[in-house]
Protein backbone atom coordinates (compact mmCIF):
# COMPACT_ATOMS: atom_id res chain seq x y z
CA UNK A 1 0.00 0.00 0.00
CA UNK A 2 1.23 3.58 -0.83
CA UNK A 3 1.77 5.84 2.29
CA UNK A 4 1.05 9.09 2.04
CA UNK A 5 -0.09 12.18 4.38
CA UNK A 6 -1.33 14.25 2.08
CA UNK A 7 -2.52 14.70 -2.06
CA UNK A 8 -1.78 17.25 -4.60
CA UNK A 9 -3.66 17.57 -8.03
CA UNK A 10 -1.90 19.13 -10.61
CA UNK A 11 -2.90 20.82 -13.46
CA UNK A 12 -0.88 23.22 -15.77
CA UNK A 13 1.90 22.64 -13.57
CA UNK A 14 0.17 24.43 -10.47
CA UNK A 15 -1.22 22.42 -7.49
CA UNK A 16 -5.09 22.75 -7.95
CA UNK A 17 -6.32 20.88 -4.75
CA UNK A 18 -4.50 19.59 -1.96
CA UNK A 19 -6.18 16.61 0.20
CA UNK A 20 -5.43 14.85 3.64
CA UNK A 21 -5.00 11.60 3.19
CA UNK A 22 -6.68 8.47 5.44
CA UNK A 23 -5.29 5.14 5.27
CA UNK A 24 -8.08 2.25 5.22
CA UNK A 25 -7.21 -1.28 5.72
CA UNK A 26 -10.35 -3.38 4.90
CA UNK A 27 -13.53 -1.53 3.91
CA UNK A 28 -16.83 -3.10 4.42
CA UNK A 29 -20.20 -1.60 2.36
CA UNK A 30 -21.60 -0.82 5.79
CA UNK A 31 -18.71 0.77 6.81
CA UNK A 32 -18.42 2.61 3.56
CA UNK A 33 -21.83 4.38 4.29
CA UNK A 34 -19.86 6.25 6.83
CA UNK A 35 -17.34 7.90 4.67
CA UNK A 36 -19.48 9.55 1.91
CA UNK A 37 -18.87 13.13 3.92
CA UNK A 38 -15.50 12.43 3.58
CA UNK A 39 -13.05 15.30 1.61
CA UNK A 40 -10.24 13.64 1.32
CA UNK A 41 -8.36 10.62 -0.57
CA UNK A 42 -8.71 7.02 0.96
CA UNK A 43 -6.21 5.12 -0.02
CA UNK A 44 -7.40 1.40 0.62
CA UNK A 45 -5.94 -1.85 0.67
CA UNK A 46 -9.05 -4.22 0.76
CA UNK A 47 -12.37 -3.00 -0.09
CA UNK A 48 -15.56 -5.24 -0.40
CA UNK A 49 -17.31 -4.92 -4.03
CA UNK A 50 -20.00 -2.50 -2.78
CA UNK A 51 -18.36 -0.72 -1.11
CA UNK A 52 -16.68 1.11 -3.71
CA UNK A 53 -19.80 1.67 -5.43
CA UNK A 54 -21.52 3.43 -2.74
CA UNK A 55 -17.82 5.77 -2.55
CA UNK A 56 -18.32 6.27 -6.33
CA UNK A 57 -21.90 6.79 -5.70
CA UNK A 58 -21.37 9.60 -3.22
CA UNK A 59 -18.35 11.33 -5.32
CA UNK A 60 -15.76 10.01 -2.98
CA UNK A 61 -11.98 10.05 -4.41
CA UNK A 62 -10.31 6.53 -3.81
CA UNK A 63 -7.25 4.53 -4.89
CA UNK A 64 -6.92 0.97 -4.34
CA UNK A 65 -3.85 -1.33 -3.65
CA UNK A 66 -5.36 -3.14 -6.60
CA UNK A 67 -4.76 -0.25 -9.25
CA UNK A 68 -8.97 1.14 -9.57
CA UNK A 69 -8.07 4.87 -8.88
CA UNK A 70 -11.69 6.85 -8.54
CA UNK A 71 -10.90 10.90 -8.47
CA UNK A 72 -13.65 12.97 -8.50
CA UNK A 73 -11.58 15.95 -10.63
CA UNK A 74 -9.14 14.23 -12.73
CA UNK A 75 -6.11 16.10 -12.78
CA UNK A 76 -3.15 16.04 -14.76
CA UNK A 77 -1.23 14.64 -12.32
CA UNK A 78 -1.21 13.30 -8.72
CA UNK A 79 1.41 13.39 -6.38
CA UNK A 80 1.50 11.71 -2.85
CA UNK A 81 3.71 13.29 -0.04
CA UNK A 82 5.21 10.88 1.67
CA UNK A 83 4.74 10.77 5.40
CA UNK A 84 7.35 12.13 7.18
CA UNK A 85 7.86 9.79 9.79
CA UNK A 86 7.63 6.12 8.69
CA UNK A 87 5.06 4.45 10.66
CA UNK A 88 5.01 2.13 13.49
CA UNK A 89 4.60 -1.57 13.37
CA UNK A 90 3.29 -2.75 16.92
CA UNK A 91 5.77 -5.62 17.97
CA UNK A 92 4.74 -8.93 17.10
CA UNK A 93 4.34 -11.61 19.27
CA UNK A 94 7.17 -13.97 19.49
CA UNK A 95 5.84 -17.27 19.80
CA UNK A 96 2.75 -18.65 18.66
CA UNK A 97 -0.81 -19.55 20.73
CA UNK A 98 -0.27 -23.02 21.63
CA UNK A 99 -3.38 -25.34 20.99
CA UNK A 100 -4.51 -24.98 24.11
CA UNK A 101 -4.44 -21.06 24.32
CA UNK A 102 -6.67 -21.14 20.68
CA UNK A 103 -8.90 -23.67 22.21
CA UNK A 104 -9.47 -22.00 25.71
CA UNK A 105 -9.91 -18.35 23.74
CA UNK A 106 -12.38 -19.81 21.04
CA UNK A 107 -14.74 -20.86 24.04
CA UNK A 108 -15.05 -18.01 26.18
CA UNK A 109 -15.25 -15.78 22.75
CA UNK A 110 -18.26 -18.75 21.56
CA UNK A 111 -19.63 -18.20 25.22
CA UNK A 112 -19.76 -14.22 25.70
CA UNK A 113 -22.15 -15.04 28.54
CA UNK A 114 -20.03 -16.67 30.95
CA UNK A 115 -18.74 -14.60 33.29
CA UNK A 116 -15.89 -15.16 36.04
CA UNK A 117 -15.02 -19.07 34.62
CA UNK A 118 -12.88 -20.79 36.93
CA UNK A 119 -9.40 -22.61 35.17
CA UNK A 120 -10.89 -25.77 36.49
CA UNK A 121 -14.33 -24.96 34.88
CA UNK A 122 -12.38 -23.59 31.44
CA UNK A 123 -10.49 -27.19 31.46
CA UNK A 124 -13.56 -28.96 31.64
CA UNK A 125 -15.28 -27.39 28.78
CA UNK A 126 -12.39 -27.39 26.48
CA UNK A 127 -11.75 -30.83 27.06
CA UNK A 128 -8.13 -30.09 28.15
CA UNK A 129 -6.61 -31.36 31.26
CA UNK A 130 -6.41 -28.42 34.12
CA UNK A 131 -2.52 -27.89 33.72
CA UNK A 132 -3.10 -27.20 29.52
CA UNK A 133 -5.94 -24.90 30.44
CA UNK A 134 -3.89 -23.23 33.80
CA UNK A 135 -0.69 -22.91 30.65
CA UNK A 136 -3.37 -22.12 27.97
CA UNK A 137 -5.02 -18.87 30.56
CA UNK A 138 -1.12 -17.49 31.09
CA UNK A 139 -0.09 -17.65 27.80
CA UNK A 140 -3.50 -15.75 26.62
CA UNK A 141 -3.00 -13.49 29.75
CA UNK A 142 0.89 -12.20 29.06
CA UNK A 143 -1.14 -10.77 25.46
CA UNK A 144 -3.27 -8.93 27.48
CA UNK A 145 -6.02 -10.84 26.24
CA UNK A 146 -7.56 -12.08 29.46
CA UNK A 147 -7.69 -11.19 33.05
CA UNK A 148 -7.12 -13.78 35.69
CA UNK A 149 -8.63 -12.90 39.23
CA UNK A 150 -6.42 -13.56 42.24
CA UNK A 151 -7.12 -16.76 44.17
CA UNK A 152 -5.37 -19.51 46.55
CA UNK A 153 -6.24 -21.91 44.40
CA UNK A 154 -5.17 -21.30 41.15
CA UNK A 155 -7.62 -24.14 39.81
CA UNK A 156 -10.84 -21.43 40.95
CA UNK A 157 -8.83 -18.60 39.98
CA UNK A 158 -11.83 -17.00 37.49
CA UNK A 159 -11.00 -15.67 34.06
CA UNK A 160 -12.76 -13.54 31.81
CA UNK A 161 -11.64 -12.00 28.29
CA UNK A 162 -9.99 -8.75 28.21
CA UNK A 163 -10.73 -7.78 24.74
CA UNK A 164 -12.92 -9.79 23.23
CA UNK A 165 -12.26 -8.40 20.18
CA UNK A 166 -8.02 -8.72 20.19
CA UNK A 167 -8.81 -12.37 21.61
CA UNK A 168 -10.55 -13.38 18.28
CA UNK A 169 -7.75 -11.29 16.24
CA UNK A 170 -5.13 -13.21 17.65
CA UNK A 171 -6.79 -16.65 17.24
CA UNK A 172 -7.88 -15.81 13.56
CA UNK A 173 -4.07 -14.74 13.00
CA UNK A 174 -2.60 -18.75 13.88
CA UNK A 175 -0.90 -20.08 10.81
CA UNK A 176 -2.65 -23.63 11.21
CA UNK A 177 -5.95 -22.49 10.27
CA UNK A 178 -4.65 -20.57 6.84
CA UNK A 179 -2.75 -23.70 6.20
CA UNK A 180 -4.30 -26.41 7.09
CA UNK A 181 -3.90 -29.51 4.34
CA UNK A 182 -6.86 -29.42 1.93
CA UNK A 183 -8.30 -30.90 -1.25
CA UNK A 184 -10.86 -30.78 -4.23
CA UNK A 185 -12.93 -33.04 -5.35
CA UNK A 186 -15.54 -33.14 -8.03
CA UNK A 187 -18.41 -35.07 -6.89
CA UNK A 188 -20.89 -34.76 -9.67
CA UNK A 189 -22.61 -31.57 -8.41
CA UNK A 190 -23.20 -28.39 -10.75
CA UNK A 191 -24.09 -26.08 -7.63
CA UNK A 192 -23.22 -25.52 -4.34
CA UNK A 193 -26.84 -26.37 -2.90
CA UNK A 194 -26.38 -29.57 -4.79
CA UNK A 195 -23.14 -30.31 -3.42
CA UNK A 196 -24.54 -29.41 -0.02
CA UNK A 197 -27.17 -32.08 -0.15
CA UNK A 198 -24.65 -34.87 -1.33
CA UNK A 199 -22.18 -33.65 2.20
CA UNK A 200 -26.05 -34.24 3.77
CA UNK A 201 -26.76 -37.54 2.74
CA UNK A 202 -23.11 -38.35 2.94
CA UNK A 203 -22.87 -37.56 6.46
CA UNK A 204 -26.32 -39.42 7.51
CA UNK A 205 -24.89 -42.55 5.45
CA UNK A 206 -21.44 -42.70 7.54
CA UNK A 207 -21.69 -40.91 11.23
CA UNK A 208 -18.50 -39.32 10.59
CA UNK A 209 -17.91 -36.13 11.94
CA UNK A 210 -17.79 -33.13 10.31
CA UNK A 211 -18.68 -29.26 9.98
CA UNK A 212 -19.70 -27.03 7.02
CA UNK A 213 -17.04 -24.19 6.45
CA UNK A 214 -15.55 -21.69 4.31
CA UNK A 215 -18.12 -19.59 2.82
CA UNK A 216 -20.73 -22.14 2.50
CA UNK A 217 -21.16 -22.38 5.84
CA UNK A 218 -20.88 -18.65 6.66
CA UNK A 219 -23.54 -18.24 3.73
CA UNK A 220 -26.28 -20.15 5.56
CA UNK A 221 -25.61 -18.13 8.86
CA UNK A 222 -25.73 -14.32 6.84
CA UNK A 223 -27.02 -15.41 3.18
CA UNK A 224 -24.75 -11.92 1.60
CA UNK A 225 -23.09 -14.03 -1.04
CA UNK A 226 -23.43 -17.34 -3.22
CA UNK A 227 -20.99 -19.37 -2.89
CA UNK A 228 -19.25 -21.16 -5.50
CA UNK A 229 -17.50 -24.11 -3.69
CA UNK A 230 -18.98 -25.90 -0.31
CA UNK A 231 -15.81 -26.37 2.62
CA UNK A 232 -16.23 -28.83 5.38
CA UNK A 233 -13.52 -29.71 7.95
CA UNK A 234 -13.26 -33.57 8.64
CA UNK A 235 -10.84 -35.41 10.46
CA UNK A 236 -7.36 -37.14 8.89
CA UNK A 237 -8.33 -40.53 9.21
CA UNK A 238 -12.06 -39.96 7.95
CA UNK A 239 -10.61 -38.65 4.42
CA UNK A 240 -10.59 -41.70 2.48
CA UNK A 241 -14.43 -42.88 3.93
CA UNK A 242 -15.33 -39.24 2.72
CA UNK A 243 -13.85 -40.10 -0.76
CA UNK A 244 -15.75 -43.11 -1.11
CA UNK A 245 -19.29 -42.23 0.54
CA UNK A 246 -19.25 -38.74 -1.92
CA UNK A 247 -17.93 -41.26 -5.04
CA UNK A 248 -15.21 -38.39 -5.19
CA UNK A 249 -12.58 -37.66 -7.54
CA UNK A 250 -9.75 -34.82 -7.36
CA UNK A 251 -10.34 -31.59 -9.08
CA UNK A 252 -9.92 -28.20 -9.73
CA UNK A 253 -12.41 -25.81 -7.56
CA UNK A 254 -14.89 -24.81 -9.64
CA UNK A 255 -18.81 -24.37 -8.81
CA UNK A 256 -20.74 -27.21 -7.42
CA UNK A 257 -16.96 -28.98 -6.20
CA UNK A 258 -16.69 -29.93 -2.37
CA UNK A 259 -13.11 -28.07 -0.47
CA UNK A 260 -12.08 -30.60 2.30
CA UNK A 261 -10.08 -29.45 4.86
CA UNK A 262 -8.74 -31.20 7.10
CA UNK A 263 -9.01 -29.86 10.94
CA UNK A 264 -5.92 -29.17 12.92
CA UNK A 265 -8.15 -29.51 16.67
CA UNK A 266 -10.83 -31.46 16.12
CA UNK A 267 -12.93 -29.15 18.90
CA UNK A 268 -14.48 -27.76 15.75
CA UNK A 269 -16.30 -30.67 14.93
CA UNK A 270 -17.33 -31.17 18.35
CA UNK A 271 -18.23 -27.66 18.62
CA UNK A 272 -20.55 -27.40 15.34
CA UNK A 273 -23.87 -26.25 15.60
CA UNK A 274 -27.02 -28.31 13.57
CA UNK A 275 -28.71 -26.00 10.76
CA UNK A 276 -30.83 -27.73 8.41
CA UNK A 277 -29.42 -31.16 8.23
CA UNK A 278 -26.12 -30.09 7.92
CA UNK A 279 -23.58 -29.77 10.70
CA UNK A 280 -22.09 -25.74 10.28
CA UNK A 281 -18.84 -24.84 11.82
CA UNK A 282 -19.19 -22.38 14.92
CA UNK A 283 -18.73 -18.29 14.43
CA UNK A 284 -14.99 -18.51 15.29
CA UNK A 285 -14.40 -20.46 12.65
CA UNK A 286 -16.63 -19.37 10.31
CA UNK A 287 -15.08 -16.09 10.88
CA UNK A 288 -11.06 -17.23 9.83
CA UNK A 289 -12.42 -18.79 6.99
CA UNK A 290 -14.40 -15.87 5.66
CA UNK A 291 -11.25 -13.46 6.54
CA UNK A 292 -8.69 -15.06 3.93
CA UNK A 293 -10.99 -15.43 1.24
CA UNK A 294 -10.25 -12.53 -0.17
CA UNK A 295 -12.54 -9.41 -0.95
CA UNK A 296 -15.33 -10.65 -1.98
CA UNK A 297 -15.74 -12.15 1.63
CA UNK A 298 -15.32 -8.42 3.02
CA UNK A 299 -18.75 -7.91 3.99
CA UNK A 300 -19.45 -11.18 5.37
CA UNK A 301 -16.37 -11.27 7.32
CA UNK A 302 -17.77 -8.41 9.37
CA UNK A 303 -21.31 -9.64 9.21
CA UNK A 304 -19.97 -12.94 11.47
CA UNK A 305 -17.95 -10.55 13.37
CA UNK A 306 -20.19 -8.78 14.62
CA UNK A 307 -22.49 -11.51 15.13
CA UNK A 308 -19.64 -12.86 17.26
CA UNK A 309 -18.73 -10.47 19.38
CA UNK A 310 -21.24 -8.13 22.19
CA UNK A 311 -22.79 -5.26 21.27
CA UNK A 312 -20.67 -2.62 24.13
Amino acid sequence: MIEADRASLLHAGRSVRTWPVQHITSLTTRAAGDLTDHRGLLLIERAAPGALKVLRAAGRSFATSAGEVHLVEPPELLILQPPTQAPTLAPSPSRSLSKGAARVGRWLLLHADARDTTISELATASRTSVATASRAVAQLADRDLLRVATATDARQRAVNASDPAQLLDAIADEGPWRRARQTTWDVGARTTAHALDLIRTAASATGLPYCVGGLAGAALVEPLVEPAVATIWVRQPDLEAWQRELIAEPARPATGRITVRIAPDPVILDWATDHDGLRIADLVQLYIDCRYSGERAIDLTDAIRRRLLPTP
